[in-house]
């Protein structure tokens, strides 16, 4: 019996033996594959974030275009660029600037006021006054001799209703390129459009308007003093205007537009 005894605890031990082994297998493959996923899911984690760091950083470059939606197809619109600083002095003179129209650059110190969404085409406003608006926040919708009478009125009744930081502005230096005679810009961001869109205003002001002061500190950057106000209302010939505008300036009551007047102003001696 003791012979036996003795055999069968030795068969005994060596199924728990081999038990246990199993269960340390069964352990190390469950350990094993949990470390597997967490480790391929912490990769994932790492590549997105590379990925979409390097994403954002493109979409921050001067020269990155920003695909159009279908409305801005319909409208004939390109995508909007970012385009590089031209800088932001202050100046009292003309300024020559080198894209028609400019979404940076030397400007007048005194922005165009708040509350006066459009401008008619006879207003003669100072570009370089809108140019200073682009810096605050403000989205100006520039519009070129060419674009047809109803949509310039078109574009009148849109303004109204963009919101108290969108502008359109008369561009009296010649056409735009290439057919397009509508123009959106932001500081630094461009859209070119043939048409004038509802859809692709709204769109446009609201991904451009005062956007978040941080951006200045990318390469292409975005209004470094977004949020300001609008300037002066001051256009008599020894104002803001002067330089620009013959005339007497009065707002349509209750329009939200202004027409300058055309007069024969006394020369300043």
């Amino acid at each position: 019996m003791g012979k036996k005894n003795t055999e069968r605890n030795a068969r005994l031990d060596q199924l728990r033996r081999e038990q246990k082994r199993k269960e340390r297998r069964r352990a190390l493959l469950i350990y094993g594959t949990a470390g597997g996923v967490a480790l391929v899911l912490l990769v994932g984690i790492i590549i997105y974030a590379i990925s979409d760091n390097n994403a954002k950083g493109k979409t921050r470059q001067v020269g990155y275009v920003a695909s159009g939606s279908s409305a801005a197809t319909a409208a004939g619109c390109t995508g909007t660029v970012n385009d590089a600083s031209q800088g932001s002095t202050h100046v009292t003179t003309t300024v020559d600037y080198k894209a028609s129209p400019p979404s940076s650059g030397s400007h007048n110190p005194d922005p165009l006021p708040d509350g006066i969404s459009f401008y008619n085409p006879r207003s003669k406003i100072p570009v370089e006054r809108a140019v200073h608006n682009l810096e605050h926040g403000f989205i100006v919708g520039w519009y070129d001799p060419s674009l047809p009478a109803d949509q310039v009125a078109k574009l009148k009744s849109l303004a109204a209703d963009a919101g108290p930081r969108f502008i359109g502005v008369p561009w009296t230096r010649g056409n735009f390129a290439q057919g397009k005679h509508f123009v959106l810009t932001a500081w630094d961001r461009t859209q070119r459009c043939t048409t004038v869109s509802a859809d692709v205003i709204k769109d446009f002001v609201a991904k451009h308007a005062n956007p978040d002061p941080a951006g200045a500190t990318w390469d292409s950057p975005t209004a470094p003093e977004s949020g300001a106000q609008g300037g002066t209302l001051d256009v008599s010939a020894d104002g803001p205007l002067a330089a620009a505008a013959s005339g007497s300036a009065t707002p349509a009551p209750g329009s939200g537009t202004m027409t300058v007047a055309p007069s024969n102003p006394t020369p300043a001696p």
